[in-house]
């Protein structure tokens, strides 16, 4: 659990079952935001729901309203910049960015790398990258955890080589570059 906490802290956790007191101190210390699901009206199931049934809500009748007319005002889009390493992102450092990053190094433990763009990582990664962005380029997994757009990235498809990870309707794909 230690070494996975890195990763967890940033999520919800439901647990399926019943908490230990010492598990929850264990949570509790380490700062995770964690629900019993056993506490929750909740129905768990191993398999996806593959039904396609929609619910249909009526809206209530509602009065006329008043007409407010709108004028459209163009703004120029807010240009964010890429930030750049050229050094490794050190243990413990945390980089937070609403755009891209891009790190010639490594990504050492206990470092965090979390972009809302693109990522592009050309060292090993030890610590946790978390890309929100449309595309990734990896070079090595080692310790660490890789996270693109919520699919947890399986360290064992990265050996070395510069491979670039983009989305799909069913996931990320990843592909070799040369």
């Amino acid at each position: 659990m230690d070494k996975n906490i890195i990763l967890l802290k940033d999520y919800f956790l439901l647990i399926n079952g019943s908490l230990t007191p010492k598990m929850r101190e264990y949570l509790e210390d380490k700062g995770t935001c964690f629900k019993e699901a056993d506490t929750c009206n909740l129905k768990l199931t191993s398999k996806p729901d593959t039904s396609n049934k929609s619910a249909i809500i009526e809206q209530e009748k509602q009065e006329p309203q008043e007409v407010v007319k709108y004028v459209e005002v163009s703004a120029k889009p807010e240009v964010v910049e890429t930030l750049l390493f050229e050094k490794p992102v050190r243990s413990g450092e945390e980089v937070i960015h609403n755009g891209d990053v891009t790190v010639f190094g490594r990504v050492n433990s206990a470092a965090k790398v979390l972009a809302e763009g693109n990522v592009e990582i050309y060292g090993r990664i030890d610590g946790l990258v978390q890309c929100d962005g449309e595309y990734m380029i990896v070079k090595e997994i080692g310790k660490g955890y890789v996270v693109f757009n919520g699919d947890i990235l399986e360290k064992e498809l990265f050996d070395g080589k510069l491979k670039k990870v983009t989305r799909s309707e069913t996931g990320a794909v990843i592909k070799d570059i040369f």
